[in-house]
This record gives structure tokens, sequence and C-alpha cells, in this order.
């Protein structure tokens, strides 16, 4: 186990370097240095500040699926800082779900029902990114057309496995499927696991405002992806933001980067940027949106690195 882990880790972080060295072949370095000496501090600060509100709103949607409410909705949304911070430097996903997920089943003593919350959230998450996506090709971006294939094809595989989490009796099915093996308990795992799910049918009205807060949280990451586009372009006429696109745009890249592939979803997220936005704001200005938005995903989340410091993790 442990060496499968190292195999892992150094397969991660070949495709992390491969990714960004492609990308960076692609971009003349001297242009993004000059770019980089013309951001406008205020407009990137702005960036940050709406970056910071995209994820507080992630936090207190994952409040609302947290069952006990043992949590705060403010504690919630530091935990979920914090688990994002970790993120930016593991495997996506890896830090924000693990560390979540422990720290409530240790707080309430269920840990079948806490992974329950941290899966229902990421679940209600990548349904409502594939939406706007869909979305975003139905309206007519070539860019999108590209890969419509892929978006509708997971749209349609998301929305089947999110109706049979959600009903009981196909939920059944999997349990005398898979309940009696009695190998390490895997069997009483999964059942326990997947009737914990038995909340969120029962209060579906919580999904569906999950759901739609989704698409407010993805906003403000969106505008914040832009204003860190405008603290470059302002002394810069060769960009050509175009509001509405960059925040479906950057929800896109959001959606690509929770593949788990790469650190951090570093260099998949540049080039998802370049492969969205580099017809418009040319390829050094995509490639420095994208590392400038990271750095402002690891800015806003530092608050909730203070609180995973400080919290004693028992029940």
């Amino acid at each position: 186990m442990k060496y499968r882990k190292i195999l892992d880790f150094f397969i991660r972080t070949f495709i992390t370097a491969m990714a960004l060295i492609f990308v960076l072949s692609k971009v003349d370095l001297k242009e993004i240095l000059k770019l980089l000496a013309s951001i406008n501090p205020i407009m990137y600060g702005i960036g940050i500040l709406c970056v910071f509100m995209g994820l507080a709103i992630s936090g207190y949607r994952w409040y609302i699926f947290t069952e006990p409410k043992i949590l705060s909705p403010l504690g919630a949304i530091f935990i979920t800082l914090g688990a994002l911070f970790y993120g930016m430097f593991l495997p996506a996903g890896a830090g924000v779900d693990l560390i979540r997920g422990l720290y409530l089943g240790v707080k309430s003593g269920s840990k079948s029902q806490s992974f329950a919350s941290v899966f229902i959230d990421r679940m209600v998450g990548f349904l409502a990114l594939l939406t706007l996506a869909t979305m975003a090709m139905l309206m007519g971006s070539k860019t999108m057309r590209h890969i419509g294939g892929f978006i509708i094809f997971g749209l349609i595989i998301s929305f089947t496995f999110s109706v049979v989490i959600l009903s009981r009796r196909l939920r059944g099915i999997a349990i005398n499927m898979f309940g009696g093996i009695g190998i390490f308990r895997i069997g009483e795992r999964i059942t326990r696991f997947l009737r914990s799910f038995d909340h969120y049918r029962e209060n579906i009205y919580l999904v569906i405002f999950g759901f739609l807060i989704s698409f407010v949280m993805q906003g403000f990451l969106g505008m914040g992806a832009y204003f860190i586009g405008v603290s470059i372009g302002t002394i810069n006429p060769a960009f050509d933001l175009i509001f509405i696109k960059t925040v479906v745009y950057t929800s896109l890249v959001n959606l690509i980067t929770m593949i788990p592939i790469s650190i951090g979803g570093i260099g998949i997220r540049e080039g998802g940027f370049v492969y969205l936005m580099g017809h418009y704001v040319g390829y050094e200005g995509a490639v420095l949106i994208s590392v400038l938005y990271y750095l402002a995903n690891i800015i806003a989340s530092s608050p909730g690195l203070l609180f995973i410091w400080t919290a004693k993790l028992r029940p």
C-alpha cells in the first residue's frame, strides 16, 4: 500500500509537470512577465474577494447537507476553506472531501452520515457544473460544442447516478447485490453508507436548494476570474474580456480540474483556460489568468487553515 501511494504521487507529479511544460511551451514567457507587471492591484483584490465569496458559499452548501447539525454555518465554511487550502496542493478533491468527512465524522460519531453529506455536496456541485456547460453549449458557444459529447454524456451519467442514490427502491437493489459481502465488513459498510442517503430523499428540497446555490457559487468564482482578467487588461486593449463567457468558461475549468490526475489541478487548469479563453485574451493572457486565479483561491481559502490547525478532532 505504501509503495502504491508513492507510485501514485510520482505519476500525478509527472502528469502535472508534463501538462505545465506543454502549456508553457506554447507561450511567450516575456509577454507573461510584461502582463504581470501591468496588474491593477485593486481589481485583483476584487477578484480575490469574489473568489472568497464563492468558496464561502461552497462551505454553506455543505452545511445544509450536514446531518446532524452539530456545526454552525460559519464553522462549516471555515472547515471547507481550510480543506480547500490543502486541496490546492493535493490531487483534486482529495483534501477537501477527506478532511470534511473525517472532521464531521469524529464530531458526530457517524462516519457514514458525514461522508454521505460530503458525497451529496460533491454530486450536486458536479451536476450544476455540467448543467452550466450544457447551457453554454446550447446557447451557441462554438468552443463548448467541440466537447459537447463529453458534456452531455457526463450530465446523463451524473443525473442517472443521482436518481439511483436518492431512490429507495434502486438503492435496495444495490444493497441486495453488495450487502452480503463479508470480507472486511464491506457489505455492512456499503449498506450503512447507502441508507444514510434516506435523509436527503425525505428532504429533497435540500438537494434542490443546494443545486440552485451552486450556480451562485460558480457565478462568484467566475466573477473572480473576470476581475482578475480585468486587472491584467486595464492597460492592455488587446484583452477582449466577455463577462458571461468568462463566468461560464471558469465554471468549466473548475469542472475539469476536479479530475484527479494532477497535483491541485496544476497544468490541467492552465490548459483549460488556454483552450477556452485563449482565442480572445491570447495564450499568454489565459495562462496568467489561470495562475492568478489559482493564487486567488489559495489566498481566499487561507483563513480556514488556522481553523483546521486549532480545531480539536474529538467528539
